[in-house]
């Protein structure tokens, strides 16, 4: 097996997970995670219910359910793109394991347990009834795997005589801090918060807003056993989640800015300098669909083009923590 083969198959899962990420964030925003109440089945039945036989059997299933079957076909759909992405995946692992053999064998079996774990979380998903701790967790997983696929591909190729040099720690902070506001956005999306302010730069009104409850906004564990995409948090610890995300997204923003500087001004690889304005260039535009999120009053399009687009920015910043590990004067 070409290594070649297995870079260019890793990269074409992290693109497939991508997608697999925008469809999950469609299900989300269109209050279909529960489409079907059942796990890995939609109503008892590995498709859809839309026939009278199956739609009377559902129903004696699940008497108390009101069933969608629009809201089934999508929910069923991130399922079977899910569970081919984790066949894939478990493909991808073991051709790296068996051919690969320059690089170490944790980053297959990391590959590995990081799609079961998402399996998992996907199924909990459904039996816990979208709670926002498992939901957030779910789509940071789904990142993970996209960024571990990808970090696979760089890693086949890699050359240890030239990818040599130690971690740039600034890099490595802005990667960091880039996954928190990640988790950030997915805590405000599954606790539907995105709308809390509706006005921008100021939100409620305010530059500080008064009236925000930080302890009800971020309770994480012994959460209420409720279907939380119709029994959602009260207004004011949504305001609070709300208003950390934006605070989150202003730090960031300086972070980001000392990065450029020291990419474009300081700093004197080529290679660093084009990927840094790749990650420019979708740093930009999450800045620009964060605004218009609330400007445009979440949007569906610009709402799941924001989830992805963080994916991409993170990948960006992994592949640039990647590259700046790089001895290039000797390419």
């Amino acid at each position: 097996m070409n290594i070649i083969t297995i870079r260019n198959l890793s990269f074409f899962g992290a693109i497939f997970t991508l997608a697999v990420i925008s469809i999950g964030a469609w299900v989300r925003l269109t209050y279909a995670g529960l489409g079907c109440p059942d796990w890995p089945g939609c109503y008892g039945i590995l498709g859809i219910p839309d026939t009278i036989s199956e739609l009377t059997r559902a129903k004696e299933l699940y008497p108390h359910a009101i069933i969608d079957s629009g809201k089934a076909w999508r929910e069923m759909l991130h399922r079977y793109l899910a569970g081919t992405l984790g066949i894939y995946v478990f493909f991808i692992s073991f051709l790296t394991f068996k051919y690969a053999k320059h690089i170490s064998v944790y980053l297959p079996i990391s590959l590995v347990l990081l799609i079961i774990t998402q399996s998992l979380l996907g199924m909990f998903t459904v039996t816990e009834l979208v709670k926002p701790t498992i939901v957030t967790m779910h789509l940071l997983f789904g990142m993970a795997t996209a960024s571990l696929l990808l970090w696979n591909g760089l890693k086949v190729c890699s050359n240890k005589e030239i990818f040599n040099k130690p971690v740039n720690s600034y890099i490595l902070t802005c990667t960091l801090v880039l996954i928190i506001q990640i988790i950030l956005g997915g805590w405000t999306s599954t606790n539907y918060a995105s709308l809390a302010c509706t006005d921008f730069p100021k939100c409620a009104q305010e530059w500080w807003p008064s009236d925000m409850n930080f302890t009800e906004g971020f309770t994480i564990i012994n959460l209420p056993d409720v279907n939380y995409e119709t029994h959602q948090i009260d207004h004011k610890s949504k305001l609070a989640v709300h208003f950390t995300h934006r605070l989150g997204a202003l730090i960031l923003t300086f972070l980001f800015i000392g990065l450029f500087l020291y990419l474009f001004k300081i700093q004197n690889s080529i290679i660093l300098k084009k990927i840094g304005m790749v990650v420019l260039i979708f740093f930009i535009a999450q800045v620009f669909l964060g605004i218009s999120n609330i400007l445009f009053s979440l949007p569906i399009t610009i709402a799941v083009m924001h989830t992805v687009n963080a994916c991409i920015l993170l990948m960006s910043m992994i592949t640039l923590l990647f590259y700046s590990t790089c001895n290039e004067q000797k390419w």
